[in-house]
């Protein structure tokens, strides 16, 4: 499973969402997470950020709320997350 976090420069949102789906994932090895810098990305025609992409499909804008993002992740993937 791919998630990916559209960020931008100066963003605290952005950092604070970074560093808490870092470290919900950083012990799973089934999830693969990137983190894209919208300029890089003017085709996705997002205007919010952060926003978190699981598996290419928008889940997210903003803040994220870790309990529900487990969730998502466990029900798509069947997996467990510590």
């Amino acid at each position: 499973m791919t998630l990916t976090i559209f960020i931008t420069d100066n963003c605290c949102a952005c950092k604070r969402v970074q560093k808490q789906v870092t470290d919900l994932v950083k012990d799973n090895l089934n999830i693969k997470l990137q983190i894209e810098n919208i300029k890089d990305f003017s085709d996705k025609n997002l205007l919010i950020v952060p926003a978190l992409y699981i598996e290419d499909e928008l889940y997210a804008y903003g803040d994220i709320n870790e309990k529900k993002l487990l969730k998502k992740i466990q029900s798509k993937e069947n997996i467990h997350i510590k």
